[in-house]
């Protein structure tokens, strides 16, 4: 009996862990009748008490999460330029990215090292590589917008334009510059007298004894007089305060200045915000030219491993040789699947900083990476240094706040002085009902207070010199801080611009390499790993003159921000100085 007990218990236990699992198993029992029982028990619960459906929140539910409708929201298709958005293609012929042999790639370069024109002393030619060359990294992604749904290629402008529109911080700069509008109305506001109007009707009981009004209040002479049933009482008045130690007065102007630096913080903002634009899409327009670079890349190396594999079969070659070419392409495979996705990540950042949806891949318009001067190189750093200074909306802030911080102190000492007010009133009194009689007072007063005998005063007048003195600092820092831009971005630019000449040479140096190496090889005289060292220095010539390109665009619009004169005509079109 205990033995069977037991059993049952075990069973039990073991029931509820199959049933907590969701598993079904078997188990024997020795010769005994309840086992089968809970067995069959078990299989008739597990095989009703399927588990229901998961169900994923909608914005059609009647009450939608809020968190649902902003994500739907931010994945909408939203044109940003002029051309059209267009669905992205799953490519039917797929490369993966597991397949590092090459035998998928088409190899259309023609193995001579030359670039077919891609290349030339003024720019990096673009083209959007076609699918078949890049390498899937999944096989319901698009090679090149990877999570994205569509895609649409924009310009500098378009994307300078939408930031403009659409960018969040300078939504909060602008919601602060009128926020301390309104502050600033407020403050000179109080120059205003207050008006105060009001209507008082009671209901009395009662009477008042005589000797209130001189009568006598004992003996038989004492009377009383009777209240009325209701006074009614109407009154309006001002009260205009005519001086407060000049907190009414240094407080606006305080208000005001706090209100222009915000004006000026709101440019400074818009100024940032086209600079990290201009900035992003020439990473964006970088990342593709690599992406460009290292698709070449894979069908030189491609190429390479064709020929390797005919030399060997052939008896010219080794299988050294045909082990090195494939090493080199499973790294330029590797090195295009990298930027497949460091490509995809620079449109992400892009897309972010326009506040536009990120399921919308964006590419570049512009067909060739090249210079693109902005201010022109004639003129002196002087004179762009004076620029700067008239032109940084930094600068006014700092200043403007400088100067409220000295209206502060004033506003600070403001207590210790005394208030001067005047007001007027008229009084309408009128009893059971009948007519008003008026009633006119005029008041003229002075008070002089003095809390916790001044100290708490002197204490705040000295924490508002602090506050100007370290204002003023910050203003003498923003000085150095644009000098110290200016120059930077100055000499920047200059250095980028001598890169890309010397990154033409280099690039027209590595094709020949190439070419001749891939011709020694032929030839029997050449080694294979010379045709190796030639691709990379090829690759990287081509890496090198794209980043010099890009760095010159990047220092340039850097330069124009520094300066204070940038615009999205001006990083589009250059300014006129």
């Amino acid at each position: 009996m205990e033995t069977r007990t037991c059993a049952a218990k075990t069973m039990s236990l073991l029931t509820l862990a199959a049933l907590s699992y969701g598993t079904t198993f078997s188990a024997t029992a020795t010769a005994s009748t309840g086992s089968a029982q809970i067995r069959d028990n078990m299989a008739a619960v597990v095989d009703t008490d399927k588990p229901s459906k998961t169900r994923l929140p909608s914005s059609k539910d009647k009450k939608p999460a809020p968190y649902i409708k902003e994500l739907e929201y931010s994945q909408r298709v939203k044109p940003i330029g002029k051309s059209d958005v267009q669905a992205v293609e799953i490519p039917a012929q797929r490369i993966s990215a597991d397949d590092l042999n090459g035998s998928n790639l088409s190899a259309n370069s023609n193995g001579n090292g030359s670039s077919d024109g891609n290349t030339d002393d003024t720019g990096v030619a673009l083209t959007r590589p076609p699918l078949k060359a890049l390498i899937t990294v999944q096989n319901n992604l698009n090679p090149i917008a990877l999570d994205a749904r569509y895609w649409e290629k924009i310009s500098l402008e378009d994307s300078l334009e939408a930031a403009l529109a659409q960018n969040l911080d300078i939504d909060s700069s602008y919601a602060g510059m009128r926020n301390q509008k309104f502050k600033y109305l407020s403050a000179a506001s109080q120059f205003l007298p207050d008006l105060a109007g009001g209507y008082t009707l009671a209901g009395l009981h009662g009477s008042i004894p005589s000797a209130l009004f001189g009568g006598s209040n004992t003996g038989a002479a004492a009377t009383s007089s009777k209240l009325p049933s209701s006074i009614q009482l109407l009154n309006a008045g001002f009260t205009y305060k005519a001086y407060q130690g000049g907190r009414v007065l240094f407080g606006s102007l305080e208000q005001r200045h706090r209100f222009r630096a915000s004006r000026a913080a709101l440019k400074g903002s818009v100024n940032d915000v086209l600079l990290s634009t201009a900035q992003r899409y020439y990473n964006l327009l970088y990342n593709e030219a690599l992406l460009d670079i290292r698709v070449r890349a894979v069908e030189i190396s491609e190429e390479q491993v064709r020929i390797n594999s005919s030399q060997e079969k052939a008896g010219t070659a080794t299988g050294l040789d045909v082990l090195q070419s494939q090493a080199q392409l499973a790294s330029d495979q590797q090195n295009l699947v990298d930027q497949q996705s460091t490509r995809r990540q620079a449109a992400i950042q892009l897309a972010y900083l326009m506040n536009t949806s990120f399921a919308q891949d964006v590419t570049c318009a512009e067909k060739t990476l090249q210079k693109r001067r902005l201010i022109d190189k004639t003129i002196p750093i002087e004179q762009l240094l004076q620029i700067a200074i008239d032109k940084r909306p930094e600068l006014k802030q700092y200043e403007e706040l400088r100067l409220a911080a000295k209206r502060a102190m004033v506003v600070a000492a403001a207590p210790l002085q005394p208030n001067v007010s005047l007001a007027g009133s008229v009084y309408g009194i009128g009893a059971n009902g009948k007519s008003l009689d008026p009633i006119y007072v005029l008041n003229f007063g002075i008070n002089w207070k003095l809390g916790a005998l001044g100290t708490t005063d002197l204490a705040n007048i000295q924490a508002a010199r602090w506050q100007a003195r370290q204002s003023a600092i910050q203003a003498k820092r923003a000085f150095l801080d644009v000098f110290q831009q200016v120059r930077v971005a100055y000499d920047q630019s200059l250095a980028a611009d001598k890169r890309i000449e010397h990154a033409s040479a280099q690039i027209r140096a590595a094709e020949e390499e190439l070419r001749i190496a891939v011709k020694r090889m032929k030839a029997g005289i050449g080694l294979n790993i010379d045709v190796l060292n030639a691709q990379r220095d090829l690759t990287q010539a081509g890496i090198n003159k794209a980043k010099a390109l890009v760095d010159f665009n990047v220092a340039q619009s850097q330069l124009l921000h520094d300066v204070g004169l940038i615009s999205a005509s001006g990083l589009t079109q250059g300014v006129k100085i």
